[in-house]
């Protein structure tokens, strides 16, 4: 299971922006990204949709996902075949 929530560090401890579903002394995997800026227009309305969908709690897509949906759009193509 991948759960995308934004945190604040601060004196040494993550802390999380919003609580997640998960059972108590589950040991999970954390990859830090810093926010960086967007440069773009698109960057910015990217990066507000993204937080949009964190504070929702659904679950954003992996990249089979993305890729099934892609396909889906393009009438069953996929990339290779």
């Amino acid at each position: 299971m991948t759960i995308d929530v934004d945190a604040v560090y601060e004196n040494g401890i993550l802390t999380l922006k919003h609580p997640v579903d998960i059972p108590e002394n589950s040991e999970v995997h954390v990859t830090i990204q810093t926010a960086a800026e967007a440069r773009t227009p698109l960057g910015r309305r990217l990066r507000e949709l993204r937080a949009e969908i964190a504070r929702s709690g659904i679950a954003p897509l992996g990249w089979d996902e993305i890729e099934s949906e892609v396909a889906v759009r393009r009438g069953g193509w996929r990339e290779g075949s």
